[in-house]
């Protein structure tokens, strides 16, 4: 191994090299049963006993219903406290346990059921509609449990089924040869062409739950309380979930992100630790709500899932009173992270050094050499927890030739390791030979009073190649101009490495927020497919045309309707 490919610490065997549901069977009872693992949004606390026996329970009532190791299991929910049950029961029966969006339409769960052919389904009343559309195909699943509903002629309730299970204390989970076998299917972000699934083994998803709980890296305790507000649908959402119940942290778990609720419940469980996405600490330092709540039991903040600004960095420290904010980079086809700013320390702008069991490099996305400190090429991940592959899809360019995963994300690593993400290699606008990063325009006009939110993409130019299209969103009640915002933008010039300064040329407002602004590369992929192509100044309204790229978080997509700002760019004395 040289310098220039960047290396984890190893594993330290903290966590058996076993199947995930011997892991956590034995795990939950080293708990007191009485102790209080979670704490539902609607009030409902569940404690260690109770969730080891209805877990015990659940998979003694799916063997008794003819499912096996390796049949899948899809579920279709918002959070809920019974969604981690009924994972951690998949694990102990060695299920496959696939997770997919509730908001799917019918035509994206036919694209993933033809795949992975579910035999039964744990779903909520809001997807029956949507559900109940495929059962005249074959692979339609033979069970569907309700969570929140009575049972029916073809449907059954989750309390109903789970109740008419047996505890037995001699119960042992499946075994299973973690280093084969599936636990885990989740749905790609289809940012290149149709959205795939994801399988993740046994020995993948440890890796996950063993740095989720070491002090250098997530630091997850008993002393903690950890406010679940990520969807479960995502492996983010589901695996600081799972590792919170792993090591006996405290579970808040809220439905879906709602600004007071999620205030709230901050303020009356006295959250700690905050995992957070962009667009959830933009809204900690723009909303006037925020005011009205004590955060100040919170001490640790990780964000994710796209990358965070400087300027916000330092926002979301003074508004919380803490040192720093810690970010992380990931993919869950390495499941989940591939860099941590370690704890306690503070690197602004960085997503932190490899976790353990990880192994990343840079490298030029062309010629594929690998690049030293300070170069900016594509991150190339391999180790023990990088995917087996996609189901049903055996293409393996995703890899290069020494086996490590082509991220398609552009970044570089410092002298002392730590790693910088520029933006997505597909996204990069090239501007007259330079390679432009969206998301450094998109930092720029975000830091703007008056902006609530923004996106780019790059359209063709005769002259230029590509010149960014920005969408731009206002504050409500703020007054600014397309003018102000030029200025703005000129008066902060714009750094992409390699390239010259740059600034705008022209902006014009938009009215409606960008949809699933942590998933900006899915945004992007919506408007360039909008057919908004022209440099001008006339509003366009955005159509619903996203078609099959809403799989892996795009289903918010459809609520897109907002109209477009011209945004040109030119080098800058």
């Amino acid at each position: 191994m040289t310098d220039l490919v960047k290396v984890g610490p190893p594993d330290n065997y903290r966590l058996p090299n076993k199947s995930l549901g011997i892991i956590f069977f034995n795990e939950m009872k080293k708990w007191d049963p009485s102790r209080i693992a979670i704490i539902d949004w609607t009030g409902e606390e569940v404690n260690y006993g109770r969730i080891l026996e209805l877990s015990v329970k659940l998979a003694s009532q799916l063997k008794e219903a003819g499912i096996k190791k390796g049949d899948v299991i899809s579920i279709l929910s918002q959070n809920n406290w019974k969604y981690q049950l009924t994972i951690i029961s998949g694990f102990y029966i060695g299920a496959k346990v696939n997770l997919l969006n509730p908001d799917y339409t019918p035509g994206e769960l036919k694209h993933f059921f033809s795949i992975c052919r579910p035999v039964v389904v744990f779903c909520t009343v809001k997807v029956l509609e949507n559900l109940l559309k495929l059962k005249d195909e074959d692979y339609f699943p033979a069970r569907i449990i309700l969570y929140d509903s009575e049972a029916s002629a073809d449907l059954e309730n989750f309390d109903e089924f789970v109740e008419a299970g047996s505890f037995d204390h001699r119960f042992n989970p499946t075994e299973v040869d973690p280093q084969e076998d599936v636990a885990l299917l989740l749905t790609s972000s289809g940012t290149s062409g149709m959205p795939k699934l994801i399988q993740l083994t046994h020995a993948n998803f440890r890796i996950t739950m063993l740095y989720v709980g070491e002090p250098n890296w997530l630091d997850f305790t008993e002393n903690e309380r950890i406010l679940a507000y990520l969807p479960f649908f995502h492996l983010l959402g589901t695996g600081l979930s799972l590792g919170a119940i792993l090591y006996g942290a405290k579970l808040v778990i809220l439905e879906k992100f709602l600004p007071d609720r999620f205030l709230n419940l901050i303020q009356e469980h006295k959250i700690t630790k905050l995992l957070a996405v962009p667009a959830t600490l933009l809204f900690l330092v723009k909303s006037p709500l925020v005011q009205k709540y004590d955060l100040s039991s919170v001490t640790d903040v990780l964000c994710g899932s796209a990358p965070l600004t400087r300027e916000l960095e330092e926002e979301v420290g003074t508004l919380l009173k803490i040192k720093y904010v810690r970010q992380i980079y990931g993919l869950t086809e390495i499941g989940g992270l591939a860099t941590v700013t370690p704890k306690n320390v503070k690197r602004t702008g960085s997503t932190g050094q490899v976790v353990t069991a990880q192994q990343v490099k840079v490298c030029d996305p062309e010629s594929g050499k690998v690049l030293g400190a300070n170069e900016c090429g594509e991150l190339r991940i391999k180790g023990a927890g990088v995917m087996k592959g996609y189901l049903g899809n055996d293409d393996l360019t995703v890899f290069d030739e020494e086996g490590y995963l082509k991220s398609g994300d552009l970044g570089y690593f410092d002298e002392e390791g730590f790693f910088y993400i520029m933006d997505r290699l597909k996204d990069m606008i090239k501007y007259k030979g330079f390679q432009v990063a969206p998301a450094e325009l998109e930092a720029v006009l975000i830091q703007h009073p008056a902006v609530k939110d923004v996106g780019v993409v790059g359209i063709p130019d005769e002259k230029a190649g590509e010149v960014p299209l920005a969408f731009v969103v206002k504050q409500p009640k703020e007054s600014v101009s397309e003018e102000d915002l030029v200025r703005y933008v000129a008066a902060r010039k714009c750094r992409t490495a390699g390239s010259s300064h740059r600034d705008a040329r022209s902006v014009q407002l938009s009215e409606r927020l960008i949809a699933q602004r942590n998933k900006v590369q899915i945004f992007r992929i919506a408007l360039l497919e909008s057919g908004v192509t022209k440099k001008t100044h006339r509003e366009r309204k955005l159509e619903d045309s996203v078609g099959d790229r809403r799989a892996g978080g795009c289903a918010a997509s459809r609520e897109l309707r907002i109209t477009c700002v011209a945004f040109g760019i030119r080098n800058h004395p």
